[in-house]
C-alpha cells in the first residue's frame, strides 16, 4: 500500500497536459479508484483480502497508462512480479526453481529477469535463489557431523555403563543404557523448546508487534503443505513464516497476520498469530518434562556411579 501510494504521488503524469490520450486519463482515474478502495478495505477485516487484488488492478493501469503516453501498444497482461508485488507487473516468463523445489515457469518483472539470466539473486525483497543459483558456496550438511555427535554420545553410554559393571552394579548399567539415553535426549530437547520459547516470549513481551505477512511461495507434498509467508522489516531484511497446511489441495489466503519479533542483531523473527497462546504453553509443558527427564538422566549418570563407588 505504502510503495504504491509513493508510486501515485511521485508519478510524473499530469492530466491536463496538452495532447494526453484521453484513455491515459481513464487509466489514472482506475489507479486512484484502485489504490482509495484498497485503503478502505485495509481497515476493514471482512475485506482485507481484496486488498492485494486491488494493488494489482491499480497496478495494471499504472502500467497501461504509461504504455499510452509513450504511444506503445498496451502490454501482454501478466500478474505481479513473482518475487515482490512492489516490482510491479511481471513481464516475462522465466523458468526458476527454489533452493527445496523443482523447476517452475514464473511471471517476473524485467529486473529480475535480466538478474536471473546472470546468475544473480532476485533484487532484495523477493525469493533468493540457493548459494549454487545464485553463484555462491554451496551450504554445508550438517548430516555427517550429526552423525558423529551421535557416534560420540553412545560410545560415551557405552564406556559408563561399562564403569557400571566394572563397579558391581548391573541393574544401573542397563538402566543407564536404556533409560538414560532417553531421558538425556528428552531433557536437551525440553531444555530447547523452554529457553526458545522463554525468549520470543520475552521479546513478544517487550518489542513484539502484530503486522501482515505477504504469501511468497507454497510447496510441499500432498498432506504436508507449506505456506510460506514474508516480513520485510524497517531495514528491508526479510523474515519468513512458514504454516504447515494438513492437505495438498489447501488453498493459502495472499495476507496473514503475524507477530513481528525483533532481535538486537538484526536477525528479526515472525511467529504466527497465536504465538501470545502457543509460547506460554511451550514453557509449561516443555518445563516439567525438562526438569523431570534431567532429574533421572542425573541420577542415573552420575548418580548411580558414584552411589556404587561408595558402597
Amino acid at each position: 500500500m505504502t510503495a504504491f501510494g509513493e508510486m501515485l504521488a511521485e508519478h510524473s503524469f499530469a492530466p491536463g497536459r496538452p495532447g494526453t490520450p484521453p484513455k491515459a486519463l481513464d487509466d489514472y482515474e482506475r489507479a486512484l479508484d484502485a489504490y482509495d478502495a484498497a485503503s478502505r478495505a485495509l481497515h476493514r477485516r471482512n475485506r482485507m483480502e481484496t486488498v492485494p487484488q486491488l494493488l494489482q488492478q491499480g497496478m495494471s493501469a499504472m502500467v497501461d497508462l504509461e504504455a499510452r503516453v509513450a504511444g506503445e501498444p498496451l502490454p501482454q497482461r501478466l500478474p505481479p512480479c513473482f518475487f515482490d508485488s512492489r516490482h510491479g507487473s511481471a513481464t516475462t516468463e522465466v523458468t526458476w526453481a527454489p533452493g527445496d523445489g523443482a523447476k517452475r515457469p514464473i511471471a517476473v518483472c524485467a529486473a529480475d529477469a535480466v538478474r536471473l539470466s546472470e546468475g544473480s539473486p532476485p533484487v532484495p525483497g523477493g525469493h533468493l535463489t540457493s548459494g549454487e543459483e545464485a553463484g555462491g558456496p554451496t551450504p554445508h550438511r550438517a548430516g555427517g557431523l550429526s552423525f558423529r555427535w551421535a557416534a560420540g554420545l553412545l560410545a560415551l553410554l557405552v564406556g559408563y555403563a561399562a564403569a557400571l559393571v566394572a563397579a558391581g552394579d548391573w541393574p544401573g548399567a542397563w538402566a543407564a543404557f536404556i533409560v538414560a539415553g532417553n531421558t538425556g535426549a528428552a531433557a536437551f530437547l525440553g531444555g530447547l523448546v523452554v529457553a526458545g520459547a522463554a525468549v520470543d516470549l520475552w521479546v513478544l513481551i517487550r518489542r513484539g508487534h502484530r503486522t501482515r505477512a505477504t504469501l511468497v511461495r507454497s510447496a510441499g507434498p500432498l498432506g504436508a503443505h507449506r505456506h510460506v509467508y514474508a516480513v520485510t522489516d524497517s531495514s528491508g531484511r526479510r523474515h519468513e513464516y512458514t504454516r504447515h497446511a494438513g492437505g495438498g489441495t489447501a488453498r493459502p489466503v495472499p495476507i496473514r497476520s503475524v507477530w513481528y519479533l525483533p532481535k538486537a542483531d538484526g536477525k528479526g523473527k515472525a511467529v504466527g498469530s497465536w504465538a501470545p497462546v502457543w509460547l506460554p504453553l511451550c514453557i509449561l509443558v516443555g518445563l516439567p518434562v525438562f526438569l523431570s527427564s534431567a532429574a533421572v538422566t542425573l541420577y542415573l549418570i552420575p548418580g548411580r556411579l558414584i552411589t556404587a563407588l561408595l558402597s
